[in-house]
């Protein structure tokens, strides 16, 4: 979905104007607080201000007198006198202090699994991939290559095994419960064990938005310390759409999470999901992965749904590339509901069987964060590898736009061995 922008300010002669009808358009679109929008409209009514141009001057003057109790215009639920009244005068935080106080605060710590079944009380840090067999079978001296945050934000570093993929999403008790279909029993790819694998994924994908939604929250309270009023409403605009689009995922996710709990509760894991499995080839792949997400363009460029209409449940793709007892699996499944889309994910990724290794590699690299790469993969790529590897995983910070000139060679980092749809007995 995307989030359109309006100009806030216009000068003529000179005088700087604020946008009041901007303003409207983040109430609408839930980045503007409501009461403080009708406020201004009403003060110039009192004043005979009959334009949606407001000099801003006059602007700054409306503001000062807001009712100081009454909730901040910035959405925090703080009062405005505790929030916003006083923020040009206010501090800016360090670097080193802003990354310490998101480090310490944004994870979001939940069982997912709490409406199921009843919880133990310890929310531990569960691995969104399986430490002892996939993450192992790529590590070098207990290291693999992932996604960290750092003062720069998030950059593709070295992370011990111990810590690498884990999430605070379960609890002890339904952490050790559900996956052990495939963490302590043969993967036998049966219908069980492949609802588990997508169920980790969703929860992974559910439990990563909370903690955007957490950081997003946390970044809110000083980002715009110091700063003048015009820029406090474009940041506090900014924020508050990010985390509008990121509660519109969760809606979305949770949506098919408690189609997959009700399951669980029937315990009954056979017509809810349909799956393609890619069988690896000994010693592939070189990294491992596991998310749900959306696709509006496949891997050929043909149009799949619409993400940009807030009103239609977006469809959903699970993806575990993972090692399994010695054996490489690229695994993508989706509701059954949702056939048509999943099938022609499929198709567009198998029609053409000399790209089907680079267009698995690039669906990873493109859309999925939470993947780890082999140390002794990585770090024999040459710097121009590194490169293309780079320009993937910032496809989000650069463009929201696939097209198919993206396909990147895989850098012989997967290798098919067969490939087919799943069926209770499986056959390829």
């Amino acid at each position: 979905m995307k989030t359109e922008s309006k100009k806030l300010t216009y000068i003529f002669n000179g005088i700087e104007f604020i946008d009041l009808n901007c303003l409207k358009f983040a109430v609408e679109n839930k980045a503007f607080r409501k009461d403080t929008y009708e406020y201004l409209v009403n003060s110039c009514l009192k004043k005979n201000h009959k334009s949606n141009l407001l000099p801003l001057t006059t602007f700054k003057e409306f503001l000062r007198k807001y009712p100081k109790k009454k909730p901040c215009w910035c959405l925090s639920n703080s009062s405005f006198i505790d929030c916003h009244f006083n923020k040009e005068q206010e501090a800016k935080l360090s670097k080193n202090d802003q990354f310490k106080l998101i480090k310490k605060n944004f994870e979001y710590k939940e069982c997912l699994h709490k409406n199921v079944s009843p919880c133990s009380d310890l929310i531990i840090k569960a691995h969104s991939i399986s430490r002892t067999d996939s993450l192992q079978s790529i590590s070098k001296d207990n290291h693999v290559y992932g996604m960290k945050i750092d003062f720069n934000g998030l950059n593709f570093s070295k992370i011990g095994t111990k810590i690498a993929s884990t999430f605070t999403g379960f609890c002890e008790k339904h952490d050790g419960l559900i996956f052990s279909s495939f963490e302590k029993i043969n993967f036998e790819k049966t219908s069980k064990q492949l609802f588990d694998l997508c169920y980790r994924a969703i929860c992974i994908e559910y439990n990563t938005m909370q903690s955007v939604i957490n950081l997003f929250t946390l970044s809110k309270e000083n980002i715009d310390n110091s700063e003048n009023i015009l820029n406090q409403i474009r940041l506090q605009i900014t924020k508050n759409s990010q985390i509008d689009f990121y509660k519109l995922w969760i809606k979305y996710s949770n949506y098919y999470k408690t189609k997959m709990e009700n399951i669980y509760k029937k315990a009954s894991y056979e017509n809810l999901l349909n799956h393609y499995i890619f069988e690896l080839s000994d010693e592939y792949p070189k990294f491992q992965s596991s998310s749900c997400f959306n696709l509006n363009i496949d891997l050929e460029g043909n149009y799949l749904q619409d993400l940009d209409n807030p009103n239609i449940q977006s469809k959903n793709v699970f993806l575990n590339c993972i090692t399994l007892n010695g054996r490489g699996y690229f695994i993508l499944s989706w509701f059954v509901e949702n056939d048509s889309y999943g099938q022609q994910i499929i198709k567009s990724i198998i029609n053409k069987p000399q790209q089907i290794e680079d267009k698995l590699f690039t669906l990873i690299f493109l859309y999925i964060h939470n993947t780890y790469a082999s140390p002794e993969w990585y770090e024999n790529l040459t710097k121009e590898q590194i490169i293309q590897v780079n320009a993937l995983q910032s496809f989000w910070n650069e463009t929201d736009k696939f097209s198919t000139d993206m396909i990147c060679s895989n850098f012989n980092s997967i290798k098919v061995n067969e490939h087919g749809y799943y069926k209770n007995t499986l056959s390829f």
